[in-house]
Formats: C-alpha cells, sequence, structure tokens
C-alpha cells in the first residue's frame, strides 16, 4: 500500500475533523479479525467523587434495542394529530448503566435495601449526579462502539461538505 504523505508524522497530531481513508483489507484479514476480537470488551471509569473505577461493558445492538424498547411512551402530535413513539432518555441512560455496568453491581440487596426499592435504575437516579450518569453512558457507548461510527460519519460530512 503507497504511503500519503500529509505533512502530519502522527495521526494524533491531525486535526479531528481531518480524513483518513481506512486502510484496505483483504477478506482473509478481515475474517481473522472478527474471529480473533473478544466477544466482551470493559473499560474502567474514574468516577472523581467516590475515588473509584466503575467497570462498564460493551452492550450488543440487540440489547440496546430491547432497553430502548423499554423506554418508549406514545404522545400526541398536537399538529398532526397522529400518535407517536418518544423515549424517554434519563430512563434508557439509567437502565444502560444498570445493563452495562459490571462493577458496581447497581442489583446488590445492600444498595436496593438502603434506598428502600427492588429498581436499581433508581439507586443509580438517587445515587449518581447527573454528569456522572452521563460520563458513564458516554463510556458505554463508546465501548459498545458508537463513538467510532459517529466519528467515521462526522469525517465522511466534513469532506462532503470540502466538495461542495
Amino acid at each position: 500500500m503507497e504511503d500519503k504523505i500529509t505533512g502530519y508524522e502522527k495521526m494524533e497530531d491531525m486535526p479531528g475533523d481531518a480524513y483518513v481513508a481506512p486502510p484496505t483489507m483483504s477478506d482473509a484479514e478481515l475474517l481473522e479479525k472478527l474471529l480473533g476480537t473478544p466477544d466482551e470488551a470493559t473499560k474502567q471509569v474514574y468516577m472523581k467523587r467516590f475515588g473509584a473505577h466503575f467497570t462498564v461493558k460493551a452492550i450488543s445492538s440487540e440489547e440496546y434495542s430491547k432497553l430502548e424498547n423499554r423506554c418508549k411512551y406514545p404522545v400526541k402530535n398536537k399538529r398532526t394529530h397522529q400518535i407517536e413513539e418518544k423515549t424517554n432518555q434519563e430512563m434508557l441512560s439509567n437502565l444502560l448503566i444498570v445493563t452495562a455496568c459490571v462493577k458496581p453491581d447497581w442489583n446488590e440487596p445492600k444498595l436496593l435495601a438502603k434506598y428502600n426499592t427492588s429498581d436499581p435504575a433508581k439507586v443509580i437516579r438517587k445515587r449518581l449526579y447527573i454528569g456522572e450518569i452521563s460520563q458513564l453512558t458516554e463510556a458505554i457507548m463508546d465501548i459498545s462502539g458508537f463513538d467510532d461510527g459517529l466519528e467515521e460519519a462526522k469525517n465522511s460530512l466534513c469532506e462532503a461538505e470540502k466538495q461542495e
């Protein structure tokens, strides 16, 4: 493969919106990567207020869809008078943390007893600040591969705008 001279020695030195063509890979190489990648990826997230690392794991698109469906509710559109589905984002974030947070275990009986509930999502709402919920949710989405696609889509959009 021919190296292109970009003026940057490292990828990290390039601007965040710079488009870099992905390296080409043969079908055999791609299959080898698919077979060699671990099924469950985890990530450590440092939570400053607790002085501890929480561990989150990646979730599949199937798991995410199930969580998202649990958080949908009907709303009547005032303009069209049609029933539409909305997603309760707060509930989705809490369920995402319950599902993908390995450490701590939000189903721990001591935690549930302290907050007098059997619902771990309520414990998260009561125990974590909104910024901490956002930090954990972002880490879960990142480890699940959401961030990769978003960055690639953003780069493609920037490239398309430059060509116009």
